[in-house]
């Protein structure tokens, strides 16, 4: 309606209906040009109606969460809904559009103010005139507040209501006119939603813990309605309940083309069809599929050495809790991308078996580099729930394309955050992390784990801030009723009470008194009542003892691998540094060796194509004649995310989870051909009760910045002396508890204590900054002085090294071009990333191209998008005397320094400076 057509003073249906809502249509020639405020109102309201009675969690979970009966928890639900875009009443909203600009407010729409959050002028309206909403009952409005600040958050935080607000200034807000619509469609909107007249005694705390996951509704209804394929624009029409029960039928078909309705759960899986042939469950697996499930919000922590078979046991028990109804998919967490692109690709061949036959499930990689992984991406292309093809537990079907054709419905998987709510997912931590944090749309990322079980992988592998993030998580998936898994092969004792303390918690439970038992492998169960612990034995047959061997210099171990090569044995020596790596590998060259090298500054599209080839020379299918006298050298990227197996291993000090760790990848697998015991070498300096501060970084003295607890690594050291062997299973427990134990300080050296005392100082401050961004379900889903009210994102992690991203490009006939080439000019944004590498900030601050290509770098430039705005861009040249490598120039990281020299080799990586 526009500022000159005339509107009556009444505001019956006729009148709200001239109020705009949405006013960009797809298809401007081929309909209305603006759809009423009222009708996409109902549009989200009918989604929200769908999703709360068609899927069987959310129908189950936020009447509980709620306090209420199923029917008074929908039609509540469905009225705030329906409310959720109140705020555009107000004159300064429909202003935004001039020519529709209704007549009402009888003035000029270029006077009124173009700046308005109409989430924020939704819940101002509420709170200055909470009667007009007709609310069930005579509550106390503040408890209201919550849901309330849920439902105005539709996008995705909660609304900011500033302290200087007041009637007088949300009548300018909103003009007389405005106010009077939006109280006539409030009165609408209960007539046609039958609100309940009177609801129970609502609980305070009940509303703060349910007002996460209504604002994730809100935010998942708002999205769905105001699809314009699903809910294309309409011209006012004065009939409100035939408008709704046409968007009732729309929405239905919405919610399921939408690909976000849980698929059904298969009623039993076994282990053979998780590993596809004949298996005999380990102890552990046993004890998964038959443990008894506590009532309500469940914990389960596994805690059994590497490779032992925890992920098909945390399978079983999301397979049971799918199957019982306590949970709808699941998402597995891993520390980095690398180990979720291989749990991927582990889980593409096993999760369909998680749901019926009969079912389509939707699976999703969730991290920030996943469009480069060809298996999401193959899922993605297929776009839907109805192209997979079922191969059956005696692997009848092409069981490859089952594998590459994982199910990944296009709506679902076009989003990280919408992701969370496919059957199925697997990704880094962090994106887990962000729903607990003050982040854009953390509520939808909520809303998805609730009813998922969480499972986290490596949970020893965090430092203190991520530990109390994790600990946040698990609060928030308890208070919302959802169950999780943890997985472990070197969790200390602290961390595991820790964890189980914040599960329970979240759970209204309670962890004090309890037994925490200090058996390995072991399986502990927390639940609202009760937490047990219970000794597993260990898979028979794994049993080892394994001999440790000191080396005290890089020059000994580079003698040591040398001497296993020469006599045909797979040798791996891991480097703490690239630096080092890179050294050692130039080192063996010269001793004509064929070592490869593999780290993290690599060009992800050499990363790649390395990754591939090491697990082809050095995997579980390598045969002898590929593995016979090859090396690798490594940093800790081959610590968790690649199945590597080798006759010796040589290794820097480090910590002694990660030393076990480390040791998982000798003799991995059984080779008949392999002759002799695996022995751990270990390059450390001697653990004396007379060490300096100085004893760990006079040895590596490049380490010393990446392992900076230098006490933990003596007590690694002298445990390791003592012991003179890491026994696995039985001996695991011990040696962690050495290291990591609240008695172990006490066997420090003096020299030692302070820098402890620092690094534990450190680590405590680090917990305080982590517990001062987190969300807290005890305060609900409102705006207060937390992290929302930060100018930059607030971080997953705390960087002591921080990184900045170079893309490394080359000219070509005049252009540059990314390094790792580009098929088609639509395919470029992925040579780009593919040609990303990582360095330390301290190194390089920014771009410094050849003055004589400054246009071309304009040019290459233009279709970066905002995200890539802080990524450098290093132009190549090659070296034409040294064959394959190439030399670029970057903006040193201080003002008063010098320009900074890269080079690249495809199989040495980037290296800083005149190495």
């Amino acid at each position: 309606m526009g500022a000159g057509t005339g509107m009556q003073q009444s505001t019956g249906d006729s009148d709200i209906l001239g109020f705009w809502g949405k006013a960009r249509p797809v298809e401007p020639s081929r309909g209305p040009g603006w759809h009423p405020l009222v009708f996409h109102c109902l549009d989200v309201a009918a989604v929200g109606e769908v999703l709360l009675t068609r899927h069987q969690g959310l129908k189950s979970a936020l009447p509980r969460l709620l306090g209420l009966a199923p029917q008074e928890a929908v039609r509540l639900v469905r009225f705030l809904l329906c409310l959720h875009d109140i705020g555009k009443f107000a004159k300064q909203f429909q202003a935004k559009v001039p020519d529709l600009y209704p007549s009402c407010f009888g003035d000029d729409p270029a006077s009124v103010p173009a700046h308005y959050d109409h989430g924020a002028g939704g819940l101002r309206l509420f709170c200055a005139h909470p009667d007009l909403f007709w609310l069930p009952g005579d509550t106390d409005a503040g408890i209201w507040m919550p849901l309330f600040s849920a439902i105005m958050g539709h996008h995705g935080e909660p609304p900011d209501l500033d302290a200087n607000d007041n009637r007088s200034a949300l009548r300018r807000t909103f003009g007389r006119a405005g106010i009077a619509a939006a109280c006539a469609f409030i009165r609408r909107a209960h007539e046609l939603l039958d609100l309940p007249a009177r609801l129970p005694s609502l609980e305070r705390r009940r509303m703060k813990r349910a007002s996460f996951a209504v604002a994730g509704l809100a935010v998942l209804a708002d999205w769905i309605g105001s699809n314009q394929a699903w809910f294309p624009y309409r011209g006012p029409s004065p009939d409100l309940a035939d408008y709704l029960c046409g968007a009732q039928e729309r929405a239905a078909l919405a919610v399921e083309q939408a690909g976000v309705l849980p698929s059904a759960s298969s009623s039993h899986l076994t282990y053979e069809h998780l590993i596809g042939g004949a298996f005999l469950p380990s102890p552990m697996q046993d004890w998964a599929g038959r443990v008894e499930l506590p009532e309500g919000p469940a914990l389960f922590l596994i805690e059994d050495e590497t490779g032992s078979g925890k992920t098909e046991a945390a399978l079983m028990l999301a397979h049971r809790l799918l199957a019982r109804g306590r949970a709808e998919g699941l998402y597995i967490a891993l520390p980095t991308m690398a180990t979720a692109n291989a749990m991927f690709d582990r889980l593409a061949s096993a999760y369909r078996h998680l749901f019926a036959r009969d079912a389509n499930p939707s699976v999703a990689l969730v991290h920030g580099a996943r469009d480069l992984h060809a298996g999401f991406r193959r899922a993605r292309l297929r776009g839907g729930r109805h192209e997979t093809p079922y191969s059956d537990a005696n692997g009848q079907g092409d069981a490859a394309e089952t594998t590459a054709s994982a199910a990944c419905a296009a709506w679902v998987a076009d989003d990280r955050r919408r992701a969370f709510l496919a059957d199925a997912g697997v990704g880094t931590v962090d994106q887990a992390l962000l729903s607990v944090l003050p982040t854009r749309h953390q509520s939808l990322r909520l809303l998805g784990l609730m009813r998922r079980v969480l499972v986290l992988d490596e949970v020893h592998a965090y430092d203190a801030y991520m530990q109390r993030e994790m600990e946040r998580l698990l609060e928030f998936q308890a208070a919302l009723g959802g169950s999780a898994v943890l997985l472990s092969a070197t969790l200390p004792r602290a961390i595991r009470e820790r964890l189980t303390a914040a599960f329970a918690k979240g759970s209204g439970g309670t962890t004090g008194g309890a037994d925490m038992d200090m058996a390995y492998p072991l399986a502990t169960v927390c639940g609202a009542d009760r937490l047990s612990a219970m000794p597993v034995a260990g898979q028979p047959g794994r049993a080892r003892t394994l001999p440790v061997r000191f080396l005290r210099s890089p020059d000994e171990a580079l003698s040591a691998v040398e001497h296993a090569a020469r006599a045909g044995k797979a040798a791996l020596y891991i480097r703490n540094t690239v630096d080092d790596a890179i050294d050692a590998h130039a080192a063996l060259i010269e001793r004509g060796l064929p070592a490869r090298l593999f780290h993290a500054r690599f060009a992800l599209t050499d990363r790649l194509d390395i990754e591939t080839s090491i697990v082809n020379r050095f995997g579980k299918r390598s045969t002898p004649s590929d593995r016979a006298g090859q090396v690798l050298i490594a940093t800790q990227v081959v610590e968790q995310s690649l199945d590597l197996d080798f006759d010796v291993l040589v290794s820097d000090l480090a910590p002694i989870d990660l030393l076990i760790q480390r040791a998982g990848r000798l003799w991995r697998h059984d080779r008949p051909e392999r002759r002799g015991q695996p022995e751990l070498l270990v390059v450390t300096p001697e653990a004396t009760a007379d060490a300096d501060e100085a004893w760990f970084g006079r040895a590596f003295p490049r380490a010393k910045y990446v392992y900076r607890d230098h006490a933990r690594l003596w007590l690694t050291a002298r445990t390791l002396q003592d012991a003179g062997v890491i026994e696995s299973p039985a001996g695991l427990r011990a040696l962690v508890e050495s290291v990591y134990g609240c008695e172990a300080d006490a066997h420090l050296p003096g020299a030692l204590q302070d820098k402890h005392l620092e690094t534990e100082g450190r680590a405590s401050a680090d917990r305080g900054v982590a517990t001062t961004n987190l969300l807290d379900p005890a305060k609900g889903y409102i705006r207060d002085a937390s992290g929302w009210n930060r100018d930059d994102r607030t971080p997953t992690r705390l960087d002591e090294d921080p990184q900045v991203t170079l893309r490394l490009a080359r000219v070509r006939n005049g252009r540059i071009e990314p390094y790792a080439g580009a098929e088609a000019p639509e395919e470029s944004w992925r040579a780009w990333r593919l040609s990303e590498v990582g360095v330390p900030a301290r190194y390089v601050g920014g771009e410094a191209p050849p003055p004589a290509l400054t246009e071309a770098v304009r040019r290459a430039k233009a279709d970066w998008t905002r995200y890539d705005e802080r990524k450098i861009l290093v132009v190549l040249e090659e070296d034409l005397v040294a064959g394959r490598r190439f030399t670029g120039t970057a903006a040193p990281a201080r003002s008063d320094g010098t320009a900074v020299r890269l080079h690249y080799d495809p199989t040495r990586g980037l290296e800083v400076g005149n190495r």
